[in-house]
C-alpha cells in the first residue's frame, strides 16, 4: 500500500490566524502544562474504540515531520463525543472524533470554535460538498471531515437480480424485503419523508421550525407504512435480520458499512449484492428513496490550551492531518478501518471504484439519495417523537383519519413548541 502522508504536511496554519482567534474569550495565562519536558507540544487525541493501532501508525509520519508536536492517542467512544467533551472541557482532548450530528450543540455551547480560514478554504477545495455541510454550522466552518456513513441496499443474488433491486416494488414482488416497523428505528425510517420532498429542519437542517411533514406529501407516507402490513413482500423483522437474511425469508435489508461483515458471512461472499436504495412508490408516486448521510469528524477543544497559541496551532495541525487526502486514502485501504473518504481526489481513486460498498455509499452520498443529517439541537426532538408516530401507524393505533392531526402535533413537537 502506497501513499504519501509526509507530503501532506507541508501545508500549515499561520500563528498570526490562531492568535486573533483565541484572543476573544481565552485567558492569555497559561495555568496548564501543555509542554513535555524536551520543550514539545502535546496533544491528546481521542480516536474511535479500536482504531489505536491505525493511528499509531500514521501519526509516525506526522511525528516525524513535526519533532516538537507529541500526541498522545486514546481510544474512547466517539458516539458519546459530545457527552464526555462538555462534561469538562478543559479536561478533554484536545482533538477529538465525533459524528456531525452533534456538532451544533457543541458549537452552541461554546465548546469548539471556527477554524482557521487557512484550514477551511483547504476543506472547501478537497472535500466534497456533503462533507463541508457536515463540517459546517451557521455558514462557518467548525471541523474536519474524514469520512461518510450512509445506509446501503444488501441483498442475496441468489433471489434478487441487479434490475430488480432498482425498485422497491420489484424487490417485494419476486422476493421479500426486512425491515422493523413494528418498533422503528427513525434513522432508518424517517428520511421516507425527505424521499417525498419534505424537509426536517428547512433546506439546510438549521431552521426550527422548518419541518413541514404535515402536509399531503406527508399524509402519503404514513399510509405507505400502514399498507406494508399487508404486503407479502414485507418481512418485519427486528434485531434478528441477519439470521433472517442467512435462512432467506429476508431477500434484501437496508443497513450501513457496519453490517457488510455479518451479512457476507449470511450468504456467502459471492452471492451479496450491494446497491443504493431503490426507488419507491408513495403516494401514487415514484420517488427516490433517501438515506440520512453521515459525516465523521475532527474537531479541537481549545480549553485545554488555555489560550496557549503554539499548542492551538498544534491541535489544529493534527486534525487537519487526519483530514487529508493521505490519512483518508490509507484508511480506506485498511481493512480495519475501511471508511469511505470525503476526499474528493479519493474518492474518485480506482482501488475506491472496485469496492462495491464503497462505491454505494459515495454515490448514496449524493443529493439525490440522501439528506445530512441535521445538527441542531432541536435533533434531540426529533428520534422519540418521529419514531413513535410511525410505530403506532404501522401497529394500528393510528388510524389514517388521524395522520393529519398526529403529523400536525410531530411536526410541534420537532420545533420543541409544546404549544
Amino acid at each position: 500500500m502506497k501513499w504519501n502522508l509526509r507530503k501532506f504536511l507541508v501545508f500549515g496554519i499561520t500563528l498570526s490566524s490562531v492568535l486573533v482567534m483565541t484572543a476573544c474569550g481565552s485567558d492569555s495565562k497559561n495555568d496548564k502544562q501543555s509542554t513535555s519536558s524536551d520543550g514539545s507540544t502535546e496533544v491528546t487525541l481521542w480516536v474511535t474504540t479500536d482504531s489505536k493501532k491505525f493511528y499509531t501508525k500514521v501519526l509516525k509520519d506526522f511525528e516525524k515531520d513535526n519533532s516538537n508536536i507529541k500526541v498522545k492517542v486514546v481510544e474512547t467512544e466517539d458516539a458519546k463525543a459530545q457527552e464526555n467533551v462538555k462534561k469538562d472541557p478543559s479536561s478533554a482532548a484536545d482533538v477529538f472524533a465525533l459524528p456531525h450530528d452533534q456538532l451544533g450543540q457543541l458549537v452552541d455551547s461554546g465548546v469548539i470554535q471556527e477554524i482557521p480560514k487557512e484550514y477551511a478554504d483547504k476543506i472547501k477545495d478537497e472535500q466534497s460538498e456533503t462533507a463541508l455541510e457536515g463540517a459546517s454550522y451557521k455558514d462557518n466552518v467548525y471541523a474536519f471531515p474524514y469520512g461518510i456513513e450512509s445506509q446501503v441496499l444488501y441483498y442475496n443474488k441468489k433471489l434478487l437480480n441487479e434490475d430488480q433491486v432498482k425498485t422497491y416494488e420489484d424487490i417485494t414482488k419476486n422476493a421479500t424485503f426486512g425491515a422493523n416497523l413494528k418498533v422503528v428505528d427513525a434513522y432508518k425510517i424517517a428520511p421516507l419523508f425527505m424521499s417525498v420532498g419534505d424537509k426536517l429542519f428547512g433546506d439546510n437542517g438549521e431552521q426550527v421550525d422548518g419541518t413541514n411533514w404535515n402536509n399531503a406529501a406527508g399524509v402519503s407516507v404514513l399510509q405507505w407504512i400502514a399498507d406494508q402490513k399487508d404486503n407479502t413482500g414485507f418481512v418485519n423483522v427486528g434485531d434478528d435480520y441477519i439470521a433472517q437474511f442467512e435462512n432467506k425469508k429476508i431477500a434484501a435489508f437496508e443497513s450501513g458499512p457496519w453490517d457488510k461483515e455479518k451479512a457476507t458471512e449470511a450468504v456467502g461472499k459471492e452471492n451479496l449484492g450491494i446497491a443504493v436504495y431503490p426507488k419507491m412508490n408513495i403516494g401514487g408516486n415514484e420517488v427516490q428513496q433517501k438515506a440520512f448521510l453521515g459525516v465523521k469528524l475532527y474537531a479541537v477543544n481549545q480549553a485545554p490550551a488555555n489560550g496557549d497559541a503554539k499548542k492551538i496551532a498544534a491541535d489544529y495541525k493534527l486534525a487537519s492531518y487526519l483530514s487529508s487526502e493521505a490519512v483518508q486514502k490509507a484508511q480506506l485501504e485498511d481493512k480495519s478501518r475501511n471508511i469511505v473518504p470525503t476526499n474528493m481526489n479519493v474518492q474518485k481513486s480506482d482501488y475506491l471504484k472496485n469496492d462495491e460498498l464503497a462505491n454505494a455509499v459515495v454515490t448514496m452520498s449524493e443529493p439525490d439519495y440522501s439528506v445530512v443529517m441535521p445538527k441542531i439541537p432541536e435533533m434531540t426532538n426529533f428520534w422519540t417523537a418521529s419514531a413513535a408516530v410511525l410505530s403506532d401507524t404501522y401497529n394500528g393505533s393510528i388510524k389514517p383519519d388521524q395522520y393529519q392531526e398526529k403529523l400536525d402535533q410531530l411536526v410541534k413537537d420537532i420545533s420543541g413548541n409544546k404549544e
